[in-house]
């Protein structure tokens, strides 16, 4: 199979297949009764390791599709009425397929009658979901003949090997999946040139805050003068040698394999091994942490045990880690050791500057106003300079542009002839890309700053030392501070204060003041690292808790040098104490090996589906209100600091949940947090005078509005609501809005997110003095050469029409949320595109037809456009006139 092919399957809604295969039928807005149909969306298998081997060993393709994997959904609301009594809810119906399978009947209809002429079932059975997935109550399920192969080869045959009682199966579901992952690409790695070696944690005293849970299970804070904070110094990365590097990739690679992930970070260690060993370097040899004894110079990957998720089962693998190792190796010298590269350093498309996140904004410990319309300043100067100067808007469009956009039609049409920046039609174009993005992208809290999302390393040149046998502690390329972390990346000047934040952030807690300092042995012998990876000392540090339990596998975080949020990152550094998650995990396993007990996983998993996006709401609602107390009292309100720093840890708890089990009730938490904090802000709205009861920052209602329409529109899509409701449950998130910002109005919070979006609102140049800018206005036929007979008579007119029309239809049932939705909005366009691709053509009707989309309305113009300019992007341009011809319409008729 070809490197970086995608398969696509079919994914269907679990409780559609139930109503269909149980006779289930609705009436129309007639009265007609009708019987419920199975409604097909689309997903994909791409293309890595497991796919490669399915390929191999049964599976069958047809056009790049396959009826062999489905994706069955478990995601939605269902109520029993008096139509449909014996309706069964999720947790039930997801159940029932985990042990019995489902059976999907495909119909084959004739398509000019519509009636079926044939038809087939297939019968399916649950297979893996990843970690994401579970959450969102997605599943891979497999046709029933192909179970045993697939599932033997993603668990390396340890599904067989399961106690029946005590199953380690969250492990298992979480660990066998990361052969599923999308490869880049992939690279050959010898066992024998990977040297596993025992990760090593050190700990540092610093003052702390932890979270506990008390006898109820709610959580608390306690505070500590001096806590031994911890750092795990490679957890989740290595090292690669320059002379296995891929070619085409920058920085590191991260990899997955069986029961394996990794973030490889390249460099020298081959020379550094010369360098260190000198004269006695091709004799000298090293003990794994298995006992098994490599030769120095064979080395080419080093790793610690944390990037091997086999060991969680060396009982299955032969009891001892020597023998698990065996087993291990074993299995991979058959299936040709192989490893996909999931992902490799890059950089910001946005050049020098990064998006941060309402989060990262809101947490920043001012409300200075001149200090956060300072922080706004770049964001400004950025929409600003696109109303003012059109190369400047063209160049934020190629950075945005897709396959399939309408983006890069401008880009083209105005690289063709600039001219066209004077037409209506492209102003409004202009207008409504700069709206969107003031309001979707900056008052958001998404505010560009110079900067950029830079991969985590952790202390190479101490694990090189840990392999030759020297004091890893001591590597003297970093010292440890108070004031903050000394970090090396050449992003950033030698010597120059940074500040650093990872997601999940939810607080001022967890925000990082660095100090870059470039260092001659990271230099000697990592020289290739490359502008976008970081590497921050975790000896003598707090840094992994202070970003929120960090690791090394490929956890980036957002490092901008703009002299304010660094100032601001010190201040947090220093006065807002790290916060330690001390919430006990559970006990042993209690779970069996069987599907029953795979189904009582994931119904719990998927109940716990939105903790991390609410931990995220409830501290910011903490932080407002906690800021805008301090704002009017000076003082800090420590309930409200306590509901913050909670709900830090509780989202990483919520994210990690899918791994292991923590002794506390994520959801019921945050729900108790919530009040506790409305409760505090109610009493600050008396104490401060204000007569209205504002619940809501301005900013907070704004995103919580845009969510909830987003999930009006996703239930929509899954014919999970009707029209009507969809319609109220909006409105009442309108009237909501609304209700807020006339209060608001007259009393505004004082927290630094509610200030940054005021100044963006009203700092900012309105998208529509664009025209003021551009006062010249042309006429289209300046620029487009409009036909003058009659279109609608043209052959393949129509239907070039009603293929957009469709591409259109198509693209609006496509949930814009969803992970894969880019390769599945590419899919659907190439899937119409092949639909005119064999149509004919030619200079005249390209023209009649963009004109037809010219004179159609604004969606439609878009889809129509994009799919004329893929068909031959050449003969759409030549439609226009260009640069250097002479623009007089009658010279042209």
């Amino acid at each position: 199979m070809e490197a970086n092919s995608t398969i696509r399957i079919k994914s269907i809604q679990a409780n559609r297949v139930y109503q269909v295969n149980n006779g289930y039928a609705y009436k129309d807005s007639k009265g007609k009764i009708h019987d419920c149909k199975l409604k097909f969306g689309e997903a994909v298998i791409n293309d890595g390791i497991f796919l490669q081997y399915m390929m191999k060993h049964g599976m069958k393709v047809k056009q790049d599709s396959s009826q062999d994997f489905i994706v069955l959904k478990f995601k939605f609301n269902v109520q029993a009425d008096d139509e449909h009594e014996d309706e069964i809810s999720t947790s039930e119906l997801r159940k029932m397929y985990y042990e019995n399978g489902c059976e999907i009947i495909y119909h084959t209809y004739d398509k000019k009658t519509g009636e079926v002429i044939s038809s087939k079932t297939i019968k399916y059975r649950m297979l893996y979901r990843t970690p994401g997935k579970a959450k969102e109550g997605s599943c891979i399920f497999i046709r029933e003949d192909l179970l045993k192969p697939a599932r033997k080869y993603l668990t390396m045959n340890l599904y067989k090997k399961m106690p029946d009682e005590g199953a380690k199966i969250v492990e298992m579901s979480a660990y066998s999946t990361l052969i599923t992952a999308s490869a880049a690409d992939f690279v050959h790695i010898p066992l024998d040139n990977i040297l596993i070696v025992e990760d090593k944690k050190v700990a540092t005293e610093l003052p702390a805050l932890a979270v506990k849970v008390d006898d109820e299970k709610h959580c608390f804070v306690q505070e500590y003068d001096k806590y031994p904070i911890e750092n795990t110094l490679w957890d989740g990365m290595g090292l690669i040698d320059e002379s296995i590097f891929p070619d085409n990739m920058e920085g590191f690679i991260y990899c997955r394999s069986h029961f394996f992930k990794s973030c490889l970070f390249r460099g020298n260690i081959q020379q550094y091994f010369k360098d260190f060993y000198k004269t006695e370097y091709e004799n000298v040899t090293v003990k794994d942490m298995f006992g098994n004894i490599m030769k120095i110079s064979d080395i080419k990957v080093i790793v610690t045990d944390n990037s091997i998720k086999w060991l969680k089962f060396k009982d299955l693998m032969g009891d001892t880690p020597k023998k698990a190792y065996e087993y291990y190796k074993k299995f991979m010298l058959k299936d040709g050791e192989q490893f996909a590269i999931v992902k490799s350093a890059h950089k910001s498309k946005y050049g020098n500057l990064q998006r941060s996140s309402y989060q990262i904004n809101n947490s920043l410990p001012t409300t200075d106003p001149e200090v956060l319309r300072r922080i706004a300043q770049t964001s400004i100067d950025y929409y600003d300079n696109m109303i003012k100067d059109t190369d400047a808007f063209i160049n934020h469009l190629r950075m945005n542009t897709s396959s399939y956009s309408i983006d890069r039609i401008l880009v083209a049409l105005y690289e063709r002839n600039p001219d066209i920046q004077y037409t209506e039609f492209f102003k409004e174009k202009k207008s409504d890309i700069l709206c969107k993005f003031k309001r979707k992208r900056l008052m958001m809290g998404k505010l560009l700053q110079e900067g950029d999302n830079l991969t985590i390393c952790g202390n190479p040149i101490s694990l090189l030392m840990l392999v030759t046998g020297q004091d890893y502690l001591n590597e003297e390329c970093f010292t440890s501070r108070r004031d903050g972390i000394e970090c090396y990346t050449t992003r950033f000047e030698d010597g120059e204060c940074l500040a650093g934040f990872r997601s999940p952030h939810n607080s001022p807690n967890n925000i990082v003041h660095l100090i870059n300092k470039y260092s001659d042995p990271i230099q000697k012998y990592f020289p290739k690292l490359g502008d976008n990876v970081i590497i921050i000392n975790g000896i003598g540090t707090d840094v992994q808790s202070r970003l929120n339990g960090q690791d090394l596998d490929s956890d980036s975080c957002f490092v901008t040098n703009q002299p304010d949020i660094v100032v601001l990152a010190k201040k947090a550094y220093m006065e807002y104490h790290t916060i330690v998650n001390e919430i006990p995990l559970k006990g042993s396993s209690v779970y069996r090996k069987d599907m029953t007990s795979y189904a009582m996983m994931d119904n719990k998993i998927a109940a716990g589906q939105d903790d991390v996006g609410s931990s995220s709401n409830v501290a910011q609602l903490a932080l407002s209100y906690y800021y805008d107390i301090m704002y009017h009292t000076g003082e800090q309100n420590k309930e409200l600091r306590d509901v913050f720093v909670i709900c830090s840890v509780l989202a990483q708890v919520a994210i990690d949940s899918a791994k292991r089990s923590f002794d506390v009730s994520v959801g019921d938490e945050l729900r108790r947090l919530k009040k506790v904090a409305q409760n505090i802000n109610t009493a600050n709205n008396e104490s401060c005078g204000r007569t209205e009861k504002v619940k809501y920052p301005v900013f907070y209602a704004e995103i919580q509005c845009e969510k909830q329409k987003k999930k009006v529109e996703r239930l929509k899509r899954q014919n999970q609501l009707n029209k009507e409701a969809a319609e109220l449950l909006g409105e009442e998130y309108r009237e909501e809005l609304l209700s807020i910002m006339e209060k608001n109005r007259r009393a505004k919070y004082k927290c630094p997110m509610e200030l940054l979006s005021s100044y963006i609102d009203h700092d900012v140049l309105d998208s529509r003095v664009n025209k003021d800018y551009q006062r010249k206005t042309i006429h289209l036929k300046d620029v487009f050469k409009f036909p003058t007979a009659d279109m609608k008579k043209m052959k393949n007119y129509s239907i070039v029409l009603k293929r957009a029309k469709s591409f259109d239809s198509r693209m609006s049932k496509l949930d814009a949320n969803e992970k894969n939705y880019p390769e599945m909005a590419s899919f659907t366009f190439e899937d119409f595109l092949k639909k005119i691709q064999h149509l004919q053509i030619d200079q005249s009707l390209m023209r009649f037809l963009i004109s037809a989309a010219f004179n159609g309305e604004s969606h439609m113009q878009n889809r129509l456009l994009e799919m004329l300019y893929a068909y031959n992007s050449a003969l759409f341009l030549s439609s226009f006139f260009g640069k250097n011809d002479e623009n007089d319409a009658g010279k042209h008729a």
